[in-house]
């Protein structure tokens, strides 16, 4: 069965409040009209009974006791009847007995309906009953002699069958009014519905409850988290990892409606509302501290129809950042220095090949031996001590890096180094070697001598890395601001290296410094706490 649309639901359902609404509001009007009706009619008889009731010639007519159809009574009581627009006018004596009627032949007859008594008591008053013309409303009078006593009554009505006209005239104007108005219900209704669809960007029920269900399941899912704050900066959204980062930063979970500068007083939220009709006014990746713990934030205005309605801001825990970009340096840098061993490597196949198929194989020999003695045995030479073999292989790598770039490149190691157990230190102490060597190989280039040397130390508590080279060295003011992300005197978008050692250095416990002259080249020492334990030598020979 296909499902109704929303505005067609809509409209159903405040056409049909319409019409049951202004349906009562109709038997209620036309039930209020008839008893309006009837009490000004009943009101008007009973005032003409009075009227009547005082006049001499109706007071001498019951004293004297002259009936009949031909009396100048009758002739006068008809006369008024017509004149005043009732349907009868009856005086009656004081045993009920007509001395006046519409109907002529009824005049001498006992009077019909049972409620002349109270008049005949002297009470003036009106009722409602069924008479020889049908149903009637009756305004009733007594008639007193001169010495006030009863003698008689007169009974002034109209009959319900003549109100009826009246009433109709009245009702056909209500229902023109009542079905005027539900025209009007309907467009309105109508006109409605389209508003609350538009609102709703054209979306039904069940697709909204879609979409609810499946923003629900994004937020769970994201890894990042998310807070959202309204025009007036009040939280409106935090999803499950936004508690996660809170919680372990030791904030309460916040309260929505809350407003974020008293939860987070130094998010940036409200300072992107205020700018939201600026242009672009996103900030992205921003360091901000919840409580001590740094994260990074990407704040954006949200925006409807071109009108900034609120803000949202996402923020993901930096030192997951920087470990994932360290691994990812680190392998960056492996990668670089296999790559130029490899390339070697094949600089040497190659020879090798083409003097094994000339035939000289007594420059092969030769060669093979300039080989081992000049290439093979100082590379292995230079990882004899470095029983780690990513380490090993790495440092084998900018070895081979060095040579294709023409620099010479020296490896001291005052003691062993032993084999890493910890797969963290190992890409930390790849990443921070790679960007160093980077930087020294960098520096050297150009000039007349280019040696870069790196000494490795380790003892039972620290492992120290010094890299030292022959370049022109830092300037006093760059120097001071060397380990800010940015600052580098090698052009735009560079100076980005440094920074991440400073930060891997710090998040670890360690030490950076940086010792420069210019002219004499730039020496960068560097301490990282080693894992607790003895030194072990095992394998050495």
């Amino acid at each position: 069965m296909p499902r109704l649309r929303l505005n067609t639901w809509i409209s159903l359902l405040v056409a049909v409040m319409v019409v049951l609404s202004l349906g009562l509001a109709l038997w209620l009007f036309t039930a209020q009209l008839r008893d309006t009706l009837e009490e000004a009619q009943a009101t008007r008889v009973t005032d003409l009974a009075r009227t009547l009731a005082a006049e001499p010639e109706v007071q001498a007519a019951l004293i004297e006791e002259l009936p009949g159809a031909d009396s100048d009574l009758q002739a006068r009581i008809d006369g008024l009847r017509q004149a005043l627009g009732v349907d009868f006018i009856v005086v009656m004596d004081s045993g009920s007995i007509r001395l006046t009627h519409p109907d002529r032949e009824r005049i001498g007859r006992h009077f019909q309906g049972g409620d002349e008594g109270r008049a005949l008591a002297g009470e003036a008053y009106h009722s409602r009953a069924q008479g020889t013309l049908g149903t009637s409303i009756r305004g009733f009078a007594p008639v007193r002699a001169a010495d006030g006593e009863v003698v008689g009554a007169v009974s002034v009505g109209v009959t319900l069958t003549s109100l009826a006209p009246l009433l109709a005239d009245n009702r056909r104007d209500v229902i023109l009014g009542v079905l005027a108005l539900m025209v009007v219900g309907g467009l309105g209704a109508r006109a409605l519905s389209r508003t609350i669809k538009r609102v709703l960007l054209g979306l039904e029920p069940h697709q909204i409850a879609r979409l609810v269900e499946e923003r629900q399941a994004m937020l769970a899912s994201v890894h990042e988290g998310i807070l959202a704050v309204d025009r007036e900066a009040r939280i409106t959204l935090v999803n499950p990892a936004a508690r996660r980062l809170l919680a372990e930063a030791g904030l309460e979970a916040p309260t929505p409606g809350a407003a974020v500068a008293d939860y987070l007083p130094n998010s940036g939220l409200p300072e992107v509302l205020a700018d939201g009709g600026a242009g672009d006014e996103q900030v992205l990746d921003r360091e901000l501290d919840l409580n001590g713990q740094l994260v990074l934030a990407n704040r954006l205005p949200i925006r409807h129809r071109g009108r900034v309605i609120g803000a949202i801001a996402t923020f993901r825990d930096k030192s997951e950042v920087n470990a994932l970009a360290e691994q990812l340096t680190g392998v960056s840098r492996y990668a670089e220095a296999l790559r130029a061993a490899t390339h070697e490597f094949k600089n040497q196949r190659h020879v090798m090949l083409g003097l094994a198929q000339m035939g000289e194989l007594a420059r092969l020999r030769g060669y093979l031996g300039e080989l081992a003695d000049h290439r093979v045995m100082p590379g292995m030479a230079l990882v004899e001590g470095v029983k780690d073999p990513v380490l090993a292989g790495f440092l084998l790598g900018k070895r081979s890096e060095a040579r294709e770039r023409g620099i010479e490149l020296e490896v001291l190691l005052d003691a062993p180094l032993p084999e890493l157990h910890e797969a963290t230190l190992a890409h930390t102490l790849v990443s921070v070697l790679g960007n160093l060597l980077e930087n020294a190989f960098e520096a050297v280039e150009g000039r007349d001598e280019r040696r870069v040397t790196l000494t490795l130390d380790v003892d039972e508590e620290l492992v120290s890395l010094h890299v030292q080279d022959t370049g022109d060295g830092i300037d006093e003011a760059v120097r001071a601001r060397l380990f800010e992300p940015g600052v580098s005197t090698k052009g735009q978008r560079r100076g980005l290296g440094l920074a991440a050692v400073r930060e891997r250095v710090e998040a670890g416990g360690g030490r950076l410094a940086v010792y420069s002259e210019a002219g004499r080249g730039t020496l960068f020492e560097v301490e990282l706490p080693w894992p607790q334990g003895p030194v072990s030598d095992e394998g050495e020979g």
